[in-house]
C-alpha cells in the first residue's frame, strides 16, 4: 500500500530536490574535554543523563524514480551516572521500506586526560521487525560509563507516507539544545501542530529553490520550484519525568507534528489525504484491508452463524464474542487493518488486533447484531487529534454496538477480558465510529466503570501472636477482569500463591480457591485460610496491632507536589474492606484510630474509616470510592492530599494493654 502511494507521489510530482548542505551547529566527533569532565548537569542537578545536542532535518528526494522522505539526526548524549546507563541502549523505528543511507555512532571517555574514541562496529548492531509496517535498528553503545558521552550521526531514506512522525523536543532527561528543520516542496500542505505542554519555542522561516530536470537533460529544460523551510529550536528544555495514572507522557511532551493535508501538482489538480474524518471513513470502508474484510463470506463458519441465529438476539453478542476471544489468538500486534486479513486468520488462528476484531465486526453483522468498527489510537501514540483529522494516526480497531444509551465497546484480543470491556491501551479518550454511509463520528472511549471489590476478612490474634482466619475477595466488573489477569499471568510465571507470598512473606495460606476465573460473568471470588506474622509489636504489657494487616496502603504513587495534566484511572468504583479480629482475652483495647470521612471536591471521590470494639472484637472498615475515572489538574493537589492521609490514617496502631 505504501509502496503504491510512494509511485503516485513520484509519478504526480515529478520533482528532483537539490540538497544544500547544512552548516552545524555542533561537529561530529568533535569532543570538548570539559564535557566529558562534567559529572553533574548545570541546571538539573539531579539528572541520570542529557542530550547535549540534537539536530533533526527532514527533506525530500527523488531517488531511483521513488519519492522518498529523508531523515538525517545528529544526537550527542552524555551519562552522568548508573541510573543514565539505559541512554546508551537505542531502538530507532522506520518504515519496513526504508533504509539507512548514514550510519556512524561513538562513545567518548575520559582516560588520563586524554580523549578517547570507541567506535559502535557494523556487527553490534541488530534490525528488528516489530510489525507489518515499521523495523527498528537496536544496538548498545560500546565502552559507556558514568561520565560518557555519545555521539550518533545517521539519516533514513524511506517511502514517503501520509504523515512525518512526531518530533518530540522534549524528553524524560534534560534537553539542552534541539533543533527540527523540515523542508516542504510548494506541492504539498500539511497540518502543522504543536502539541504538548507549553514551551518556548522558537520558528523560522525560509525558503530555498529545488529544479525538476528536464526531460532531456540540459539546463533549459529545468523547472524551478520553491521548497518552504520550517526551523524550531528550543534550548535548555527541562526533563519531563514519568509520572503514575497517565495514559502516555508523549500526550504532555512538547512536540511538532505534520499531517499531510492535500497536494497540488504542476496540473493543478488537488488530491486531498487528511481533510475530514468522513474522507478517512470512505478510504477506510472501500479498503481491502478494512471494509471489505467486514463483508467477506466465511462459509467455513456458517455452521456456528446458524446456531447463533437460534439464539435470543441479546445472547448472540456474548456467543459470538467469546467463540472469537476464545479461539483466535492476538499476535501483540496492533492494527487498524487486517494484517493477515480473515481468510487467513481462520486457517492460522493468529493475527494482529485489526485481524481479530474485524473477524469479530464481521460475525456480529452476520448474526444481525447492529454493530459498528470504531478506530483509534492507542495510549503509547498518545490522544487522537480530532481537529486535525488523518489515517496516519489510526493503529486500531474495535467493535461498537449500537445500544438504547449510544454505544457498548467489544476487543477480543485480550483471553481475560470479557464482553464489554476494553484493555488498557485503547482507553485513550476518543475514538471514531465509521458509519455505513461512510461517515466519521467522534465518540468517547470509556469502559462500564463500576466495579467494587470487596474483601472481607475473620480472625483471631492467637496467643503466640499470630494471626489466622479466613479470607473472601470479590472483583466486579473491570476489577474482576484486571484480577483474572494477575491471576493467570502469575500462575504462568512460578504460580500465584507462590507471588502472593512473595509479596508478603509472613503470610501461609492454605485451601485457597478461586471461583469465577473462567466465568463468562464479570465477577471473581477469591476465598484462602491464612496465618500472618509481624503485625504485631509487644512492648512490655502492650501491644500494638497494624489494623488492616497486609492490606494497607503504604505509598503515595503521586509524588510530584504539582502536576500539569489529569490523573487517568482505568477504572472507578467502589474497594471497601471489614475486617473482623478478635483480641485475647487477657487483653483490652488501650487507644483506637480515631475515625474519618474524607472527601474530594466536586463529588469526585470520598474516603471513610473507622476502627472500633465491642467486647473481645475489633472491627475495621475500610471504604474508598472513586467516582471518575479523570481528575484534572486543579483537583491533583486535593487528591494528593487525601491519599496522604489516607495512609497516614491506616498506620495508626491499634493499642492493646495487657489486664
Amino acid at each position: 500500500m505504501m509502496r503504491k502511494l510512494t509511485l503516485f507521489l513520484a509519478l504526480m510530482l515529478m520533482l528532483q530536490l537539490q540538497l544544500t548542505a547544512q552548516t552545524q551547529k555542533v561537529k561530529f566527533r568533535k569532543i570538548p574535554a570539559e564535557l566529558l569532565e562534567q559529572t553533574t548537569h548545570p541546571l538539573d542537578s539531579q539528572a541520570d543523563a542529557a542530550i547535549l545536542y540534537q539536530y533533526c532535518r527532514v527533506y525530500y528526494a527523488l531517488t531511483n524514480g521513488w519519492f522518498d522522505t529523508h531523515t538525517f539526526v545528529h544526537k550527542r548524549i552524555k551519562i552522568y551516572n548508573q541510573d543514565g546507563m539505559g541512554w546508551a541502549d537505542f531502538a530507532i523505528p522506520y518504515y519496513a521500506e526504508g533504509n539507512f543511507v548514514k550510519f556512524k555512532a561513538y562513545t567518548y571517555n575520559l582516560e588520563e586526560g586524554k580523549v578517547v574514541e570507541t567506535k559502535l562496529e557494523n556487527d553490534n548492531f541488530n534490525t528488528e521487525e516489530f510489525n507489518k509496517v515499521f523495523k527498528r535498528r537496536k544496538f548498545a553503545m560500546p565502552a559507556v560509563s558514568p561520565g560518557s558521552v555519545i555521539d550518533i550521526e545517521y539519516e533514513i531514506s524511506e517511502p514517503s507516507s501520509i504523515s512525518l512522525q512526531p518530533y518530540y523536543l522534549q524528553e524524560e532527561i534534560p534537553v539542552d539544545f534541539v533543533e527540527y528543520e523540515v523542508e516542504i516542496p510548494k506541492y504539498y500542505t500539511f497540518n502543522k501542530s504543536v502539541k504538548g505542554l507549553p514551551l518556548p519555542v522558537t520558528r523560522k522561516n525560509d525558503s530555498r529553490t529545488g529544479v525538476i530536470p528536464g526531460s532531456g537533460g540540459s539546463q533549459t529544460g529545468n523547472d524551478n520550484y520553491a521548497i518552504y523551510v520550517d526551523i524550531y529550536t528550543a534550548s535548555n528544555v527541562p526533563a519531563l519525568k514519568e509520572e503514575p495514572f497517565v495514559p502516555s507522557m508523549n500526550n504532555y511532551r512538547t512536540s511538532i507534528n505534520y499531517e499531510l493535508s492535500y497536494i497540488q501538482g504542476s496540473s493543478g489538480k488537488i488530491t486531498n489525504f487528511s481533510n475530514t474524518w468522513d474522507n478517512i471513513a470512505q478510504l477506510l470502508m472501500e479498503s481491502e484491508d478494512f471494509g471489505r474484510q467486514m463483508e467477506l463470506r466465511l462459509t467455513e463458519l456458517n455452521p456456528l452463524v446458524e446456531q447463533w441465529m437460534l439464539l435470543p438476539a441479546e445472547e448472540r453478542v456474548n456467543a459470538v464474542y467469546y467463540y472469537v476471544r476464545n479461539n483466535y489468538n492476538w499476535n501483540e500486534y496492533y492494527g487498524g487493518l487486517a494484517e493477515k486479513g480473515l481468510k487467513k486468520l481462520l486457517d492460522e488462528k493468529s493475527g494482529n488486533s485489526g485481524d481479530i476484531n474485524l473477524l469479530l465486526i464481521n460475525l456480529l453483522k452476520k448474526v444481525e447484531v447492529d454493530v459498528l468498527p470504531c478506530v483509534l489510537s492507542t495510549t503509547d501514540r498518545g490522544f487522537l487529534n480530532v481537529s486535525y483529522p488523518s489515517l496516519a494516526q489510526i493503529n486500531y480497531v474495535i467493535a461498537a454496538l449500537k445500544t438504547k444509551d449510544g454505544y457498548s465497546f467489544l476487543d477480543a484480543t485480550n483471553k481475560y477480558l470479557d464482553a464489554g470491556f476494553l484493555p488498557k491501551h485503547t482507553l485513550n479518550l476518543d475514538g471514531i465510529i465509521v458509519t455505513t454511509d461512510k461517515k466519521g463520528i467522534k465518540i468517547p472511549l470509556t469502559n462500564p466503570n463500576k466495579g467494587v471489590v470487596a474483601t472481607n476478612v475473620l480472625c483471631v490474634i492467637t496467643d503466640d501472636m499470630l494471626i489466622k482466619g479466613q479470607v473472601k475477595s470479590t472483583h466486579t466488573q473491570y476489577d474482576a477482569c484486571s484480577a483474572r489477569s494477575v491471576y493467570y499471568e502469575e500462575e504462568k510465571q512460578g504460580g500465584y500463591l507462590k507471588s502472593f507470598h512473595d509479596r508478603y512473606p509472613g503470610l501461609e495460606i492454605t485451601n485457597h480457591t478461586i471461583e469465577g476465573a473462567d466465568s463468562l460473568k464479570p465477577i471473581i471470588t477469591e476465598r484462602y485460610d491464612f496465618e500472618l506474622e509481624g503485625q504485631i509489636e509487644e512492648a512490655g504489657d502492650l501491644i500494638y496491632l497494624n489494623p488492616m494487616l497486609i492490606w494497607q496502603d503504604k505509598i503515595n504513587y503521586l509524588k510530584s507536589e504539582t502536576r500539569e495534566f489529569p490523573v487517568f484511572y482505568h477504572s472507578m468504583g467502589t474497594e471497601k474492606y471489614m475486617i473482623s479480629i478478635k483480641l485475647p482475652e487477657n487483653y483490652q483495647v488501650e487507644s483506637l484510630p480515631k475515625a474519618v470521612r474524607l472527601a474530594l471536591p466536586n463529588g469526585l471521590g470520598t474516603f471513610t474509616y473507622s476502627v472500633s470494639v465491642t467486647g473481645q472484637n475489633l472491627t475495621i472498615q475500610y471504604l474508598y470510592i472513586k467516582t471518575e475515572a479523570i481528575i484534572p489538574p486543579t483537583e491533583y493537589q486535593a487528591l494528593r492530599n487525601l491519599l496522604t492521609l489516607m495512609i497516614d490514617k491506616q498506620a495508626e496502631k491499634v493499642v492493646l494493654k495487657r489486664v
